[in-house]
Formats: C-alpha cells, sequence, structure tokens
C-alpha cells in the first residue's frame, strides 16, 4: 500500500442525500463528524439547505452523536439546536479534536467531508470511517483552491485503478 493510498477515503459520495444512513448503523457506526464549508453548507456561510437538517435530525433520532467540525470562523448555524459544533478546528493536525475524540471508539465514528487533505486524513488519523463528497460549490479559500489541484490528481489516480 503506497501513500496514496493512505490518503483515500473509505467511501466516495456525491451528494450527502446519498449517504446510506441504516448500513453504517448496521456496521456498528453510531458517531457522525461532518465538516460544514462546502459539505453541509457553503463557505462563509451559515444555512444549511432543509433536506441536510432532516438528515442531521434523523441521525439524532436513531441515537447517534453529530458533530459539526469545521476550519472555518465561528458562526450561528440558524435552525441547528442539540449538536456539538467545533469552529477553528485546526484539522487534520488538531490537538483540540484529539481532545474531543479521544474518548469514542474510532470503529464507531463516520468522518464526512468535501477534503483529502483536511477531512479524509483527519478522519484517517484517527482512525475513523472516511466518506469523502463533492463540495457544495468551487466558491472556497485560495489555500483550498490550491490543494484541489492535488486532490484532482489523486481521484484520478483511484478512478485508474
Amino acid at each position: 500500500m503506497g501513500l496514496f493510498d493512505l490518503l483515500k477515503p473509505d467511501e466516495f459520495v456525491d451528494d450527502l442525500k446519498d449517504l446510506q444512513i441504516e448500513r453504517y448503523f448496521s456496521m456498528g457506526k453510531d458517531v457522525f463528524v461532518f465538516d460544514f464549508d462546502n459539505t453541509l453548507g457553503l463557505w462563509r456561510n451559515a444555512e444549511i439547505k432543509e433536506d441536510l437538517k432532516d438528515m442531521l435530525e434523523q441521525l439524532k433520532s436513531k441515537g447517534a452523536r453529530v458533530f459539526i467540525v469545521s476550519n472555518g470562523r465561528p458562526r450561528e448555524l440558524r435552525g441547528l439546536d442539540g449538536f456539538s459544533i467545533v469552529w477553528r478546528a485546526g484539522k487534520p493536525f488538531s490537538m483540540r479534536l484529539r481532545r474531543i475524540f479521544e474518548g469514542f471508539e474510532p470503529s464507531r465514528v463516520v468522518l464526512v467531508g468535501d477534503q483529502i487533505f483536511t477531512d479524509v486524513i483527519t478522519g484517517k488519523r484517527f482512525g475513523f470511517y472516511t466518506i469523502k463528497v463533492k463540495p457544495l460549490s468551487d466558491r472556497e479559500f485560495l489555500g483550498t483552491k490550491m490543494l484541489r489541484f492535488f486532490e484532482r490528481f489523486l481521484l484520478k489516480r483511484w478512478k485508474g485503478s
């Protein structure tokens, strides 16, 4: 297994609506960690689409712990109550996240995000099941745009194998 394979998410999903929630529960997963910017909402925004709010509420109603973890600036997410939200998380090398998740069994956690070099690496470091989704928009931080170049290289490599 090469370095590139270590970065590969466990699963690719085009849209969050395609997440197979029941399958994850049947796999023993009951902790869900979502990136915010370009995963649940647009970059620098505080809105989450209603269908995505419904999905988060569905997870919570089934007894799952749901976290929203973002490297972005703090903001009030409208219409979301009762969820653990971590802003300025410092992914992928965050001691803060290590402290938050140290009591969790890694095999029970699913991390969902749109970026390989922050979200997927974070999940892999902690031993979580990782899901890469397509970003909601191409509007994003300049540094992220630069990392997308390398991400495209990896995606082409994985599709060819």
